[in-house]
C-alpha cells in the first residue's frame, strides 16, 4: 500500500492532488488543519495523508466457460487435520414400479367387561375427591371442612376490616347449613358470642354520687358524649348529674365546658389542683351522678397520664369508659387501651362508628381489650346519636357493612334540651 502525505491552502486543494496522483479510488486515512507548521509550505495550511489500495489478485478464468456446480466445504477437525468425506452420490431411480404395501388389518379389542367399568369409575371418584382436598389445602391450610359459603363468609369478614386469624377461628366454629337464612343466623350468633356488651344499666342504690370517667385519647368526642350521656334516654339513669371537669389545658376547654353545663342547666366543678378534689367533690354532693371529663392524652404523654391517673386515684369511680373511635386502627386503638387499664378501666365507649368503613376490626379489639362496650355513638347530633349496643345489633351492622339508624321518636329528652337552649339564649 502506496502511502502519502498531501499539503495545500485549503482541504479541496489537498484532495484534487490526492485525486490527481492516486487516482479515484485512493482512501483518505486522515485530514487536520495545522496551524503555523514550521514543516509545511508557506501559505499551506491543511495536511491530508492518503493510500492507493493494494491491487486486487487477478481470477483465474474457467477454460471451459462452464459454470461450477456449488459444492459444501470440507471442514478438518481442530488438532487432527482429518476432513470429513464428501457427501454421496445421488441414488439412481430404482428401476420399475414400488411394491404395494400390505393392507392393514384392524386387530379386534375386546370390550371391557361391567366390573372394569365400575372400577374406572371408582378410581374417577377417588382422583375427584383427592383433587378437591388438594384445592381446598392449598385455598385454606387446614381448614379443609370449609365449603363455599365459609369462603364466601372470610371474603366478606376480611373486607369488613377483620383479621384472617380471628375470621378463620370464628368460621371453624360453623357448619354448612343448607339454607341461607340458616347460615346467616348461625354467623350473626357466631359473631354476637365474641362482642361482650354492658346491658341495660342499673341505678344504684349506694349511698353518695355515682361517678362515672371518660378517658382516651384527643379526638375522639368525649365532651360530646358526655353530653349525650346526660340528656339521652338510653343514657346514664340519673335524677341530678354534675360534671367536674379535668380538662383544664387545652385551648379553649374551660369556655366550651362552661358552655355546655349553662345549656344542660348542670352544676360545673374545674379541677386545676388535686388538692380542690375534696372541696368539688363536697359541692357537687347533691347529684347522684357525676360525669369526669379529662383532658385527651396519647400513649406517649406521661405526663398527662400521670396527672390523670392521680386524680382518679383520689376519686371513688364506679365505672372508667376508655373512649375510642372506630375509624382508629385496630394498633392505635391497643396502644391508648393499654395505659388506662392499669389505671382501673373496665368499659368500652367507641364513637364515630358511622364514619368507619367496616367494623369487622370490633372482633378483634373485643378479643384482646377484653372489656364490654357500653355506649356506641353513632354520630354527631346531640342526644339523637347514641346506641346502648346489643351483640346482635352490632354483628348485624359487621355483616351488612353499614351503621343503621335506630328509630328514633320525639323523646322527652330532645325537648328537654332544645328548651334549654332556648332558654340560655333568652338568659344570654
Amino acid at each position: 500500500m502506496d502511502i502519502r502525505t498531501f499539503t495545500g491552502h485549503t482541504l479541496v486543494e489537498a484532495l484534487s492532488q490526492v485525486k490527481r496522483e492516486l487516482g479515484e479510488d485512493a482512501v483518505i486515512l486522515s485530514s487536520r488543519r495545522v496551524e503555523e507548521a514550521a514543516g509545511l509550505p508557506d501559505g499551506h495550511s491543511v495536511e491530508v495523508v492518503a493510500a492507493q489500495p493494494a491491487p486486487q489478485p487477478a481470477r483465474r478464468p474457467n477454460p471451459r466457460g462452464e459454470t461450477r456446480a456449488w459444492t459444501p466445504p470440507r471442514i478438518s477437525r481442530t488438532g487432527s487435520g482429518q476432513e470429513c468425506a464428501p457427501l454421496p452420490a445421488p441414488l439412481a431411480a430404482a428401476p420399475g414400479p414400488l411394491p404395494a404395501a400390505p393392507p392393514i388389518t384392524a386387530s379386534p379389542v375386546a370390550a371391557p367387561a361391567a366390573e372394569d367399568w365400575q372400577g374406572l369409575r371408582t378410581e374417577l371418584q377417588e382422583l375427584r375427591r383427592a383433587m378437591k382436598d388438594m384445592d381446598q389445602s392449598a385455598r385454606f391450610g387446614s381448614h379443609r371442612a370449609w365449603s363455599v359459603r365459609h369462603e364466601q363468609a372470610l371474603r366478606t369478614l376480611c373486607g369488613r376490616g377483620m383479621s384472617r386469624p380471628t375470621a378463620c377461628s370464628l368460621l371453624d366454629e360453623l357448619e354448612d347449613a343448607g339454607d341461607d337464612t340458616r347460615w346467616e343466623k348461625a354467623l350473626t350468633m357466631a359473631l354476637a358470642r365474641r362482642l361482650p356488651c354492658v346491658g341495660t344499666e342499673v341505678p344504684d342504690s349506694s349511698p353518695g354520687p355515682r361517678i362515672e370517667v371518660l378517658v382516651g385519647p384527643t379526638g375522639v368526642g368525649k365532651t360530646t358524649m358526655l353530653a349525650k350521656l346526660l340528656l339521652h334516654r338510653d343514657g346514664l339513669p340519673h335524677r341530678r348529674a354534675g360534671v367536674l371537669s379535668l380538662d383544664t389545658k387545652r385551648v379553649a376547654a374551660v369556655e366550651q365546658i362552661r358552655r355546655l353545663a349553662g345549656i344542660l342547666r348542670v352544676p360545673l366543678e374545674q379541677l386545676y389542683r388535686p388538692g380542690d378534689l375534696a372541696a368539688a367533690l363536697d359541692r357537687l354532693s347533691g347529684c347522684d351522678l357525676i360525669l369526669v371529663d379529662t383532658p385527651g392524652t396519647g400513649p406517649r404523654e406521661r405526663l398527662g397520664l400521670e396527672r390523670t391517673r392521680t386524680f382518679l386515684r383520689s376519686l371513688k369511680t364506679r365505672h372508667v369508659h376508655v373512649v375510642l373511635a372506630a375509624t382508629m386502627r385496630l394498633e392505635d386503638q391497643l396502644a391508648c387501651l393499654a395505659p388506662w387499664r392499669q389505671a382501673g378501666a373496665d368499659r368500652l365507649l367507641l364513637t364515630k362508628v358511622d364514619e368507619a368503613t367496616g367494623l369487622g376490626a370490633l372482633v378483634d379489639l373485643a378479643a384482646q381489650a377484653a372489656l364490654p362496650v357500653s355506649y356506641v355513638g353513632t354520630g354527631q347530633r346531640i342526644p339523637d346519636d347514641l346506641a346502648r349496643p346489643e351483640a346482635a345489633l352490632l354483628a348485624r351492622w359487621i355483616l351488612r357493612g353499614e351503621t343503621f339508624q335506630l328509630e328514633e321518636t320525639r323523646s322527652d329528652s330532645m325537648k328537654r334540651i332544645r328548651a334549654l337552649v332556648s332558654e340560655a339564649r333568652l338568659e344570654a
